[in-house]
């Protein structure tokens, strides 16, 4: 496997469900519930609030790697983080 500075995780995280795009009585809604996600991809930066998970690299023998399909994840909606 190629090497990078940037450890390959695993993220199990919490998201909003879809908004519900019809009008609907309120005494008929369902009870809200939150939707389980998992992303994979190279940790590219971390603050105190979010992570940053790239799922594609490019230019990885360069200088300056390059990075695709970049996602930010609250801190505050992360269950768990796996080292891969």
């Amino acid at each position: 496997m190629p090497k990078t500075p940037y450890p390959l995780i695993l993220v199990e995280w919490d998201d909003s469900a879809q908004p519900i795009a019809v009008w609907q009585w309120v005494d008929e809604f369902a009870s809200p519930e939150v939707v389980r996600c998992l992303s994979v991809g190279y940790l590219i930066a971390e603050t105190k609030w979010a992570l940053a998970l790239a799922p594609n690299l490019g230019d990885v023998t360069a200088e300056r790697a390059q990075a695709s399909g970049i996602i930010r994840i609250p801190r505050s909606a992360i269950r768990k983080i796996h080292k891969l």
